[in-house]
């Protein structure tokens, strides 16, 4: 699925930007005041985030993919660029603000937008007909989750991961390794300070079911 090794120590390039207009970030930055424990920043992810994050990832292999916690769109555009023909992307975010603006900034047949919460991914996946995912990326801020929320979370993506699938998060502190690290065989983990705020970057693969 992915070379996360590498993609852990991958050093810097250059990622399309996605949907980061002036709109995107008075959505972001209102969304941010709004609900600051569950948005993880009001500035978009930039693309040497989006590319770090990305790199490794073996886009040969995903023909589903959840992203939990789009917010504008950054991350989100950039898959889509990567993603096959007849691939999947389902993006979950609990912000009505979000996702109409994802649904509307992003017209690709490929994506679907739900507005909820990623504890229901089984659900909404189900609703699609799909019952696995080849990789999963997340922007969710776990330090700021209720634990037993961020564990539940963790739990899920695991079941509906396939047994090579990857899980990939991007986060301003630490709290989401652990939970990692007690449901996946193999974690590995790089900083990018570049970003604004500078990100702690995640890769979990072989799932422990």
């Amino acid at each position: 699925m992915a070379d996360v090794q590498n993609a852990a120590s991958y050093p810097t390039s250059v990622a399309s930007g996605g949907t980061s207009d002036l709109k995107a970030r008075l959505i972001a930055a209102a969304e941010f005041l709004k609900s600051p424990n569950t948005v993880g920043s009001s500035f978009p992810a930039s693309h040497w985030l989006i590319d770090r994050m990305l790199h490794g990832v073996d886009w040969s292999q995903v023909t589903t993919m959840l992203e939990y916690g789009p917010g504008t769109g950054a991350f989100t555009s950039a898959i889509l660029a990567h993603l096959r023909p007849h691939a999947r992307l389902i993006a979950i975010d609990t912000s009505p603000s979000f996702t109409d603006h994802l649904a509307s900034a992003i017209p690709d047949r490929r994506l679907h937008v739900i507005t909820g919460s990623a504890t229901d991914a089984q659900q909404y996946m189900a609703d699609l007909g799909l019952s696995q995912a080849d990789c999963i990326i997340s922007g969710l801020p776990f330090s700021t989750l209720e634990p037993a929320i961020a564990t539940q979370i963790i739990d899920r993506s695991v079941q509906l991961l396939s047994p090579d699938g990857l899980f990939m998060a991007y986060q301003m502190r630490k709290a989401v390794r652990p939970l990692l690290e007690q449901r996946f065989s193999s974690v590995h983990a790089a900083y990018e300070w570049r970003n604004i705020p500078p990100c702690h970057l995640f890769w979990a693969s072989e799932p422990n079911k």
